[in-house]
This record gives C-alpha cells, structure tokens and sequence, in this order.
C-alpha cells in the first residue's frame, strides 16, 4: 500500500491561483473529488502525476518527493485526463497495444492485460474497430482500459463518465468500487452520483480552495439541520426559489412539493428531511460562493 501526501501545495499560473493551499494525505480507497468545471481538480490531479510542478509545497509518495522517484512514480500511475487525446485511425487493439509498448510492458504481460480490459470494459466485441467509429462513451471506455494497462496501484481518473450513458455508468462505479480495495483511487467530476456510492472519502473544491473533505456522513454531520420539505402554491413557490436554494420542484395536485437547502426554517409548515450528498455540495459550494466558509 502507497501513502500520497500534498503538503502546502499550490499553483498560480501567473497572477491567477488555480490552486490554493492544499494539504491531503492520500492512503488506499476511492476519494471522489467533487467541484464544478473550473474550481481547480484537473489542475490538482495533473499536480499529482507530476505533469505540472507545485508552485509552492511538495507532493510526496511514500515520503519520497516525486519528482526525485522518475520512472519509478510513473509506474504507479495509471491516468485518465479530461481531454483523452487518441488515433483515430488505429483499432482499440492497436490502441492499447501501442499504449503497452509506452509503458514498457512485457509484450505477454500486455496480452493479458489487454485481453482482461477489453473484457471488463465492455470492448471485446469491437476490439478491430477503428477508433473513429467509436461513440464519445466508448472512447471513455478506452480510456479507461488504457489508463488500466500496467495495472496502477494509483490510479487517477478525471471526468471519467463524461459521455457514458447511464447503464455504463453503473458499471464504471462498480469496476471503480472494486479496484479501490487495494489501491489509490482519485476520481473527479461534477456530478455527484458518481461518486455518492462508491467514494470512501469525499472532498469538495470551489475556486480552487478545498472547501471541506470527509465521509458521506461527516460531511453531513458537519452541516447540521439544512434540508427542508413543504408543499406550497406555485406563487409562494417562485417567491421561495428566488430566496433559497432549492434542489428540487415536484408538481403535485396540491400545489408545489419543494425541497428547500437552509441553515433555518423556510416557512412554518416546512419538514425537516436528511440531506443527500448533493444536497450538501450545493449548501457549502454556496457558502463558498457568498464568502460564508
């Protein structure tokens, strides 16, 4: 098992903070590391396979710096980037055979991987098939695999369901949930199921400031009493959404059934109601937003 530790790291790209001071400590599981498009993760995690350097703080792997550890860090490192760059004209055989050879594997070890990820993945039928025919969710799925190859024991994953319809999906969180047992498993996005059942820890980053990290439950236990149900007219309702924050509008034939994120009671005949993850993102990305954390 590996320990990754970020140590009061930070990147300015010029008189802009990308990423504001940041100190994690990184052991085996699934970490879902949620943020809007913008807020800093694909900066953080392109820090963290060492393709940009900290402008201030150290990244370190088992109290090595990685920079010093070369080729040895590399091969811990399996990489799924946002923009996942391919030819379009090799088949995904091809692919991930010529992704192997990157990663010096040994041509019997790269069958076997290939083989299994093209199985795992989904792509075994269409393992001849030109990548240019492949739709937006297989070439995640490719992906994926290739991120896969040499087997990583810290595996880096950002935006990786963008494309992927929802049965994929499902089976994305599941070969996810698997691989975290034994490895370092970093996912971002910014949709929160994604991370809502399979994450063993969650951090939240807004405007490059990790705003609050935890389980499920902590994160939740440390908001207290912020969700609220009611059902009221559909004039009250606009006149509630323009004040609060509201996750979600149900028309219903009594009115409209809302659910209202707020630190107090909304109105008198609003219930209290357990907050879901998502609920919580939006609560403290908007305490973020209005200066409040």
């Amino acid at each position: 098992m590996h320990r990754l530790e970020l140590i009061g790291v930070e990147k300015k790209f010029g008189d802009k903070t990308a990423v504001h001071v940041t100190n994690l400590c990184l052991e085996h599981g699934v970490y879902g590391l949620l943020g809007e498009n913008g807020a800093g993760k694909t900066t953080l995690m392109r820090m963290i396979c060492g393709i940009l350097k900290p402008t201030q703080g150290v990244i370190r792997c088992d109290k090595i710096e990685i920079g010093q550890m070369g080729k040895t860090y590399r091969g811990l490192l399996g990489y799924l980037p946002q923009e996942f760059g391919y030819y379009r004209e090799f088949t995904a055989l091809r692919f991930l055979r010529y992704m192997a050879a990157l990663k010096a594997l040994p041509e019997a070890v790269s069958e076997r991987r290939i083989n299994h990820l093209m199985e795992l993945t989904g792509l075994e039928s269409v393992r001849k098939q030109k990548l240019k025919t492949f739709s937006g969710g297989m070439i995640r799925r490719i992906g994926i695999a290739q991120a896969l190859l040499n087997d990583p024991e810290i595996l880096i994953l950002d935006e990786p369901t963008a494309g992927l319809d929802p049965s994929e999906r499902v089976r994305f969180r599941n070969m996810i949930s698997s691989l975290g047992k034994n490895r370092i498993v970093l996912l971002s996005t910014h949709i929160v199921s994604d991370v809502d059942y399979i994450a063993d820890k969650i951090m939240i980053m807004k405007n490059g400031r990790m705003i609050r990290r935890g389980t499920q439950r902590q994160l939740s236990d440390s908001v207290g009493q912020i969700v609220w149900n009611c059902t009221v007219s559909e004039k009250n309702a606009e006149d509630i959404n323009r004040r609060y924050i509201v996750s979600n509008i149900k028309n219903r034939e009594n009115g409209v059934e809302l659910r209202i994120i707020s630190d107090r009671k909304p109105i008198t005949d609003a219930q209290p109601t357990d907050a879901t993850l998502e609920d919580v993102y939006l609560y403290l990305t908007r305490k973020e937003q209005e200066g409040e954390l």
